[in-house]
């Protein structure tokens, strides 16, 4: 007897967030550059990638991504040289994460494992983590949590940041995660495990966006 298929909670938030990246193709050999923790200039993009200028400048346009006073980018798509609660550090080299599922996101688009440094939003103290593309290999204190969103498409396309990454943080403890999820009724707790698994299907459903487009 067939079994029917049960959407997952965060599915449909997953498939929003990947249908940004349609036309970021291009941009994907750029995370391992802005990783090194400087501004890059369009050019030597180009230049490092083998990529058209045009191309890459479209791309960055189509992302939104952020530059600086000289044009430089500083963000791509979340990975960004600005200060957020997800401190990022590369080889001494350091960078930011938009949101929590972003950081166990990146170490996968760099090739390269991270040491994470998240500032609980409930009790102002660290959860400190190791992620390498495989997933996390360490987490400090033991039982620290996050909390995942479900985000529409519209709210999605017309603010990502407010509509999800705002929402979607890590916690030294599932009893911080419980405070802060129980503001708002898009937020959800899970454990670390289980955000390393949507973390797992976002960059899958990003893979197959962008090479489908």
């Amino acid at each position: 007897m067939n079994q029917q298929v049960v959407d997952q909670p965060f599915a449909a938030t997953i498939r929003h967030l990947a249908a940004r990246w349609r036309e970021a193709k291009v941009l994907l050999p750029a995370f391992p550059l802005l990783a090194q923790g400087e501004p890059l200039d369009i050019d030597l993009v180009a230049q490092t990638t083998g990529i058209p200028a045009e191309q890459i400048e479209k791309a960055v346009e189509t992302g939104r991504c952020e530059r600086d006073s000289a044009g430089r980018l500083i963000d791509l798509y979340g990975m960004t040289l600005s200060p957020t609660l997800h401190r990022i550090e590369v080889d001494s080299k350091i960078v930011f994460s938009c949101c929590a599922l972003w950081a166990h996101v990146i170490p996968k688009l760099i090739g390269r494992e991270i040491s994470v440094e998240s500032v609980d939003p409930r009790r102002r103290e660290l959860v400190r983590l190791s992620i390498s593309p495989n997933g996390v290999e360490a987490v400090k204190p033991v039982g620290a949590a996050a909390t995942m969103a479900i985000a529409s498409e519209e709210a999605v396309g017309e603010d990502v940041c407010s509509a999800f990454c705002c929402q979607v943080r890590h916690f030294v403890s599932r009893e911080s995660a419980e405070e802060f999820a129980a503001e708002s009724s898009v937020r959800q707790v899970v454990e670390l495990t289980e955000l390393q698994t949507e973390a797992d299907d976002l960059y899958r459903a990003i893979w197959q966006a962008i090479h489908s487009s």
